[in-house]
């Protein structure tokens, strides 16, 4: 019987060795999609914010937070971006609220030497808005509407369970034994 020549047995595990990496690729370039939307947005947002916190003194390091969520923005917006030209007013909503905390972390909206949002809002403070800008209309866009077409049906009621059947008579014997009557 003759051996397999060195060339042979190289060329052979070479061709594995090709066939799983690209398999690899093959099936691993699938799974580094993304369906990330408003990525950029959410980076401009999540700057203002991470801006107008160090205000609030929830945040001490600014570029630290910024380089958190550029990273954690590659998720993108819950939503769908409402376009440049409202997110630019939600950041800007956000900085003025930063600029009004410098007067202080629990001023009030109405105290503020500068307007913060353009309509009434259920945050009391600056901070308020820089920690949940969606409650103003500058920025409630990024509250996710529920999908008109997600709604489940209501179910039907469960059955009635059966009727158990009854127990066998035992004997006294069975009964001792089990820990029953009689005994030590």
């Amino acid at each position: 019987m003759l051996a397999p020549s060195r060339m042979s047995v190289l060329s052979k595990v070479s061709g594995a060795l090709f066939s799983i990496a690209c398999s690899f690729a093959l099936a691993s370039a699938g799974a580094c999609g993304t369906d990330a939307k408003g990525v950029d947005d959410c980076r401009d947002i999540e700057q203002a914010r991470c801006t107008a916190a160090k205000n609030c003194g929830t945040v001490s390091d600014v570029a630290e937070c910024q380089r958190f969520y550029r990273d954690q923005c590659l998720h993108g917006l819950a939503v769908n971006s409402p376009g440049p030209a409202i997110v630019k007013k939600c950041v800007e909503t956000i900085h003025q609220a930063g600029l009004c905390a410098t007067q202080g972390v629990g001023t009030l909206l109405g105290d503020c030497t500068n307007m913060v949002t353009d309509s009434p809002t259920t945050a009391k403070t600056a901070c308020d808005v820089v920690s949940t800008p969606e409650v103003t209309s500058e920025c409630s866009f990024l509250i996710p509407t529920p999908d008109a077409g997600a709604a489940g049906s209501g179910g039907s009621g469960g059955s009635a369970g059966s009727a158990g059947s009854a127990g066998s008579g035992g004997s006294a014997s069975e009964a001792a034994g089990a820990g029953g009557e009689g005994g030590a």
